[in-house]
C-alpha cells in the first residue's frame, strides 16, 4: 500500500465528508444514497438522523428539544452505490514534475476518493484506460480492498493515445445495475467524442462525474521565448513563439473548457476543473457539493 498514492490527510479532514448520489437510485442494502423506496429509521419511525447536504426545512425541531440531536422528519430508505472510477492512463496525461504530474495527480486523487467512498459503506471498481489498453478491477465494498486499488495504481504507467468510448463500453459491461461513474481524464480529445461517451452513460441511467486534470501551463501558458513543444502520444514536434502565440492559445483552451462545462451541464454530469495546483481535498469538497 503506498501512502504516497493514498493522500490520508486529506481523507481524515474529509472523514464524515459523505459523497451521495445526486439522484434517487435502486439499491440492495442500507446506505447513505436516497433510494426509491421509502422505509424506516432503525432508531425513530420515519425520522433518521441529519446529516450534510439534508434539507434544513424537513428538521424535526421537537425531536431536538426532546434529544439534543437534529433528525429530519422524512425518512427515505438509503442504499449503498457502486461506484465506477475511470483513470485515464494515456501519454498526455504524463506532463509535469512531481506532484503536478497530472497522472500523479490523478492517481492521488483516484485513491483519496476510492478511500473514502469505502469507508462510507459503497463499493468501487476501478477501470484504467488509454485507447488501446483497458485495465479493470471489478467493484467491492469494504475498506481492506482501498489495498488492491493501489496496488493497481501503483502498476500503471501513462501510455498510448487517448480513448474514451472503448473504455465506457466495457464500464457498463461491468456495471449493469446501478452505479456512479466517475471519469478523471485530461480529456485531450475532440468533444464528440466526449459528448457520446457521457451519453452512453446517461442513456444506462446512470449518474456520471468528471475531474478534468490539467496541468497549470495547460491553462495558462506562461512560457517565453521559442519553444520546441512535442505531443506526448504522437511524438510529433513543432517550434513555436510563445509569445505571439499566448493570447490565441489562452482562448482556446477556455473555449474547450468551457464547451467541456456545457457538455455536462446538457447532459445532468457533474464537472470540476482539477489543475494540478489545486488540492485533493478542494477537488472532491467541489464534485460533492455539486
Amino acid at each position: 500500500m503506498s501512502n504516497e498514492i493514498l493522500d490520508i490527510e486529506t481523507a481524515v479532514r474529509l472523514k464524515g465528508f459523505n459523497f451521495r448520489a445526486s439522484s434517487k437510485v435502486s439499491g440492495y442494502k442500507s446506505g447513505i444514497h436516497k433510494s426509491y423506496y421509502n422505509g424506516i429509521s432503525p432508531d425513530f419511525l420515519d425520522h433518521k438522523e441529519y446529516s450534510r447536504g439534508d434539507e434544513l426545512k424537513q428538521i424535526d425541531w421537537r425531536l431536538y428539544g426532546r434529544h439534543d440531536r437534529l433528525y429530519v422528519k422524512k425518512f427515505e430508505d438509503e442504499v449503498n452505490m457502486r461506484w465506477c472510477i475511470l483513470i485515464d492512463k494515456s501519454a498526455s496525461m504524463d506532463y509535469g514534475d512531481g506532484e503536478y504530474n497530472k497522472f500523479e495527480y490523478a492517481k492521488k486523487l483516484c485513491a483519496t476518493l476510492a478511500y473514502l467512498l469505502l469507508k462510507q459503506g459503497d463499493s468501487v471498481g476501478l477501470v484504467a484506460f488509454s485507447e488501446d489498453d483497458i485495465e479493470l478491477i471489478t467493484p467491492r465494498a469494504g475498506s481492506h480492498f482501498i489495498t488492491p486499488i493501489l496496488d493497481k495504481l501503483e502498476t500503471l504507467k501513462p501510455s498510448g493515445s487517448t480513448g474514451l468510448k472503448d473504455p465506457v463500453l466495457k464500464a457498463l459491461e461491468t456495471y449493469r445495475s446501478d452505479a456512479s461513474f466517475v471519469i478523471m481524464s485530461d480529456f485531450l480529445i475532440d468533444s464528440k467524442t466526449i459528448e457520446q461517451s457521457i451519453k452512453l452513460i446517461r442513456n444506462s441511467r446512470k449518474e456520471i462525474s468528471l475531474f478534468q486534470v490539467l496541468h497549470p501551463d495547460e491553462t495558462e501558458f506562461n512560457f517565453s521565448g521559442s519553444i520546441e513543444f512535442e505531443d506526448l502520444e504522437t511524438a510529433e514536434k513543432v517550434i513555436v513563439d510563445t509569445g505571439s502565440l499566448r493570447h490565441i492559445y489562452r482562448k482556446r483552451v477556455m473555449e474547450f473548457i468551457d464547451k467541456l462545462k456545457h457538455i455536462c451541464h446538457e447532459n445532468e454530469t457533474r464537472y470540476v476543473l482539477s489543475p494540478t495546483n489545486q488540492t485533493i481535498e478542494k477537488s472532491l469538497i467541489q464534485i460533492a457539493n455539486k
